[in-house]
């Protein structure tokens, strides 16, 4: 990297890190002529610290996911366009008279099932978002349904509920799983209610958190985070130089060609 790039980055890194005041978004984001898949692959490359510095350089600070929601496989990296669901719990419908359960089957057998309107509308590089209200009593996805997922374009699943069927999902050959916990039952179930709607779910710095059809997300093991559709590209060019920068520094640390001094002089805090 040449020295005045990297003096000019590195001064923006210092200015940024510990913000008084959240800078301003850009007005004009970079973008790329690629498809979904490869800004997965390059999203991929990178890490959870890169792209919060780089969400934060274009103004975005309040699209972390609650911690709660972890990898059911350690060292995962999830990235892909968000798939939002919204579904519903179906403990009160456990209690339906058996006219009401053949009313609700006939509707299905005319419309589609509501699980097939989200499987119909994965496409390559997406990533299943599902808001599941909280609940936590069943078990929302499974290892057929994660199968099927995969065979029709989805990489990966980011589940604000409960998940089952966790040791054949990791026998899968890359498809990240984030998820609140695991439970082994289904029954108490649950209805996919719409596909591809603006969300919420539960955020770090803030209460709720939208994820919108379009937007981008990122999961490793630092935690979930949300890219902005507009920012998509700009955050993954910016994240990439932050990338680039941090190895050089890294370099001149680890080879010992650098003193204390000298780090803090030039980087500012790391």
């Amino acid at each position: 990297m040449p020295q005045e790039k990297f003096d000019e980055f590195a001064s923006i890194l210092r200015q940024y890190t510990y913000p008084i005041s959240t800078p301003p978004r850009t007005e004009e984001p970079r973008t790329l002529d690629v498809d979904d898949m490869e800004r997965v692959a390059r999203y991929k490359k990178l890490y959870g610290g890169c792209v919060s510095d780089a969400l934060l350089r274009h103004g975005v600070v309040d699209t972390v996911l609650t911690h709660q929601l972890r990898p059911l496989k350690a060292h995962s990296i999830l990235a892909g366009r968000a798939l939002p669901v919204k579904w519903h719990s179906l403990a009160p419908e456990i209690h339906m008279s058996d006219e009401d359960m053949r009313a609700r089957q006939e509707q299905w057998d005319r419309e589609g099932s509501p699980q097939k309107k989200l499987h119909m509308s994965a496409f390559p590089g997406c990533v299943y978002v599902f808001d599941t209200g909280f609940d936590t009593q069943a078990a929302t996805f499974g290892e057929m349904s994660c199968h099927l997922a995969s065979m029709l374009g989805c990489v990966g699943v980011i589940n604000e509920g409960m998940t089952r069927d966790v040791r054949k999902i990791l026998e899968m050959d890359d498809f990240p799983y984030f998820s609140l916990g695991t439970t082994p039952n289904a029954y108490g179930g649950w209805r996919v209610m719409d596909v591809n709607v603006p969300i919420y779910l539960r955020g770090h710095l803030r209460h709720s958190v939208i994820v919108n059809p379009g937007d981008f997300v990122f999961g490793d093991d630092d935690g979930v985070q949300v890219i902005p559709k507009d920012l998509v590209d700009e955050v993954l060019l910016t994240a990439e130089e932050i990338l680039a920068t941090e190895v050089w520094q890294r370099g001149l640390i680890d080879n010992q060609e650098i003193d204390i001094h000298e780090v803090y002089r030039r980087f500012g805090d790391l």
